[in-house]
């Protein structure tokens, strides 16, 4: 409907609708044109959702991603996990094309169709669940993708990060998978925007003082009092600008 029915069927005025409107497709409830709003068909609200997630925080999950993928080095074999700023690293490894022959397995599907067309980049495609709400694969089968494999560095995304507990996620299954992760991979680095300190989710993943954590990227908006005492547990934390 456009901005002037509605403003005449609610008997308000014009901006108001406006107001209304972008608060309306903010939420993933409509999609906003010149002059109006529709209703999200159902078989786009996935990708809305997924897009309103990625576009939060955006570029400072651009330049997370681009100071992760610096710690990537040709030869190396990457897991990445479904997360936004997973898949922020995605669009850099993509960028990099001095990288010769690395192997990434990513665990979001859009983070897959990111490194499509690169032609020095192995992409392993795990089996799974596809989860609607986040494009990301989980399940227990996923269990034995990893038997057999070595894999050198890991970037996870997390819902929450705080000392007392740990790195955190709201999805059971994807807990269990970034626990497997964890576990194989040689090193760990946790990608998370400012936004997820002093947060909790459902479930831990992994302690704050992880063995084989490398380091936290984030940024310059994360509180610089949690910095300071994840920090304080001999945990390295690389703040962007």
């Amino acid at each position: 409907m456009s901005v002037n029915e509605l403003s005449e069927r609610f008997n308000v005025s014009a901006a108001t609708i406006r107001t209304d409107l972008d608060v309306l497709a903010e939420n993933g409830k409509i999609v906003r044109f010149h002059g109006g709003a529709k209703l999200i068909e159902n078989r786009y609200k996935q990708e809305f959702d997924y897009q309103n997630r990625k576009n939060l925080n955006s570029t400072k999950k651009k330049t997370i991603g681009s100071v992760a993928a610096d710690f990537i080095h040709s030869s190396d074999s990457v897991i990445l996990d479904g997360s936004t700023t997973a898949l922020a690293v995605a669009q850099a490894i993509h960028n990099r094309e001095y990288l010769r022959n690395i192997t990434v397995m990513p665990f979001g599907i859009w983070a897959a169709v990111e490194l499509l067309g690169c032609e020095d980049i192995n992409i392993i495609l795990p089996g799974g669940y596809l989860r609607h709400s986040s494009a990301s694969i989980t399940g227990i089968s996923l269990i034995d993708t990893f038997d057999g494999l070595y894999i050198k560095k890991a970037f996870l995304g997390a819902w929450g990060v705080s000392v007392s507990q740990g790195f955190t996620d709201r999805h059971l299954q994807e807990v269990e998978l970034k626990k497997r992760i964890t576990q194989k991979a040689d090193e760990v680095i946790v990608v998370v925007d400012g936004s997820k300190f002093g947060q909790s989710g459902l479930a831990s993943y992994a302690p704050i003082n992880l063995d084989n954590l490398s380091k936290i990227i984030t940024d310059s908006s994360a509180p610089q009092e949690i910095i300071d005492e994840i920090r304080g547990i001999g945990v390295e934390v690389i703040v962007t600008e």
